[in-house]
């Protein structure tokens, strides 16, 4: 049975990203337009909207605790408090030892129950190996490198015994899973695929995973969001979106039956015609027959 989409917000956006469902009933639905370098919500219950701007291409944004965001700043990340006031947190250039070799940028994070922030990087041209994988401290403190040699750091999430992370490297076509240990210095081992991604399906983009630990995961190329068994990766359900870059989904309202989906125009010099993907960057909200879970929020 096919899976109905509406239009929730119609901002077009260059490259919409990382949504998160904060705030009362998980309905301040807020993501980012990464070269529009926009940070956009809106309310899902009242339709309420807002947005403010950002002085660099914004690769995640995720609410705090107590107000603000960390955002995927280029050169960041940083902390935006609700007046605006920025606060510099450690860069890849501490957590290297060096600068980047190449021009890059973060692309796309998750904060884990505990409450680290898990970020990663990815070369402005796509080139393959060029990115790494990181680990920010609950407390804001230290950021550290997990691995190296990523293409397009992606979506991610944990199951909900926080035995296993899911992740996304676009550029391998597929979905892998590490076991997970939030309390040892190891934090992530025993690296293995979880789900291969056949040819003509479109490029696996951000994800989220669902209360019985299904994962969503929206295809750029591809025009739509997959769901996959959890423990075994079959298919078992696919969303249809009108346009073909889907990036990423969350769940959100009260009952967290509702998957908000984002889209893009494309990245920059890429073309898109309007006239056939008149939705083409569009913010979608569609209902899969399954809950989620809430978005963790970064404590800081």
């Amino acid at each position: 049975m096919a899976i109905a989409v509406d239009v929730l917000d119609q901002r077009r956006n260059q490259l919409g990203e990382g949504p998160t469902a904060t705030g009362a009933n998980h309905n301040h639905i807020q993501w980012c337009d990464i070269y529009g370098r926009m940070i956009r919500w809106q309310n899902l219950l009242t339709g309420q909207t807002g947005e403010f701007a950002t002085s660099e291409d914004v690769g995640f944004q995720i609410p705090r605790l107590h107000g603000g965001e960390v955002l995927g700043t280029a050169n960041g990340p940083l902390l935006r408090d609700l007046d605006g006031t920025l606060h510099k947190l450690p860069t890849r250039v501490e957590a290297d030892g060096k600068a980047d070799a190449t021009l890059l940028r973060w692309n796309d994070a998750k904060v884990a129950s505990n409450g680290d922030l898990f970020l990663g990087t990815m070369a402005y041209q796509n080139q393959k190996d060029e990115g790494s994988f990181y680990r920010l401290t609950k407390d804001g403190k230290k950021l550290e490198k997990l691995f190296d040699k990523v293409a397009i750091s992606n979506g991610m999430d944990w199951t909900t015994d926080n035995s296993k992370m899911f992740y996304i490297d676009t550029l391998t076509m597929k979905v892998e899973v590490f076991d997970y240990h939030p309390s040892s210095a190891t934090v992530i081992e025993n690296r293995r695929t979880f789900i291969s991604i056949g040819e003509n399906m479109g490029y696996p983009d951000g994800m989220c995973t669902d209360s019985q630990d299904n994962l969503w995961v929206a295809f750029w190329m591809g025009s739509c969001v997959r769901g996959y068994d959890g423990k075994t990766g079959k298919q078992i359900a696919e969303i249809k979106l009108p346009n073909p870059k889907v990036t990423s989904c969350c769940f959100a309202g009260e009952k967290l039956d509702k998957l908000i989906i984002t889209t893009a125009v494309g990245n920059p010099g890429e073309a898109m015609d309007l006239n056939q993907y008149p939705t083409a960057g569009f913010i979608f909200v569609a209902e899969p027959g399954v809950t989620g879970k809430p978005t963790n929020m970064f404590q800081v």
